[in-house]
């Protein structure tokens, strides 16, 4: 029988129209695609081409089997990019968030209590790259900042989460009840160790602030009790600093609802997650 590389050779040649152009199209000698094409041939018992000293062409044989040959091929993709998948979803799952937040580890863990046998990773990453990969069967869920109208997703909230800066308490913004992010724009200030949703949006929205990065959590945990500076929290990551007060964000981006993500067409294989997180404390 012939073999799948003798199919995409063959098609070389019918796309470039001579064997030396689909020879170097394919990396190949001239001789050595001479010969597969007349193996071809036959394997299926019959012309594919008629030859002259400098060109080939198709017999009508040879074009009824191109055509049949692109549907062969095209069938062999979707083979291997199917395989792939199911391998991904059955053996390794990944979650991936907007936010390194505790929903995250959460799911993770119902997720590894579903499928004791599967491998789970989780990764935070932009939403942008989180659609695609959602799409293409890289994550199998994804935790966004609002809801998708993307119709191949299926998608439910999950909890909403509040923004607060955590103000010195001498600081003249200290006495207020809530405070905008228009209010905080310009001063020095120490935002979240980890890439995320809130990271992004500070950056934003405090163009004219001076952000005080740190390497790590423990760096980060160092500066924010020992300065005198504005830095953040919310009301699942909730930080408790010295001398400061934690006063809520007024703007509207301060607050976001987490939604989980997943691909309709794998609605039914993950029903049972999907149920218990609908009614489970997260």
């Amino acid at each position: 029988m012939f073999e799948l590389h003798q199919i995409e050779q063959f098609l070389a040649v019918v796309d470039c129209g001579t064997v030396s152009k689909a020879a170097e199209k394919m990396n190949i000698t001239q001789p050595a695609l001479s010969r597969s094409l007349q193996n071809l041939e036959y394997e299926l018992r019959t012309p594919l081409f008629t030859r002259t000293k400098n060109k080939v062409a198709l017999t009508k044989t040879g074009s009824f089997a191109s055509e049949y040959a692109r549907k062969l091929l095209s069938l062999a993709n979707a083979m291997q990019k199917e395989v792939q998948d199911f391998y991904r979803t059955h053996t390794n799952i990944m979650i991936a968030s907007c936010a390194p937040c505790d929903l995250l580890f959460k799911i993770r863990d119902i997720v590894k209590e579903c499928f004791n046998d599967i491998k789970c990773e989780t990764v935070v990453e932009n939403e942008e790259e989180m659609k695609q990969k959602l799409l293409d069967g890289t994550y199998s869920f994804a935790i966004f900042s609002q809801a998708q109208s993307n119709k191949a997703f299926v998608d439910f909230p999950l909890k909403t989460e509040h923004l607060f800066a955590m103000i010195p308490e001498t600081h003249a913004l200290a006495s207020k009840k809530g405070i905008t992010f228009s209010e905080i724009n310009g001063e020095a200030v120490i935002p979240f160790p980890l890439k995320g949703h809130w990271s992004t949006l500070l950056e934003q929205k405090l163009p004219d602030s001076q952000f005080l990065y740190q390497a790590n959590i423990e760096a980060f945990d160092k500066v924010i009790n020992s300065s005198n500076l504005i830095s953040f929290a919310s009301d699942m990551l909730p930080i408790g600093i010295p001398h400061h007060k934690s006063i809520p964000i007024l703007d509207s981006e301060a607050t976001i609802t987490y939604h989980l993500a997943i691909l309709k067409a794998n609605q039914e294989q993950f029903q049972g997650i999907i149920q218990r997180l609908k009614v489970c404390d997260l």
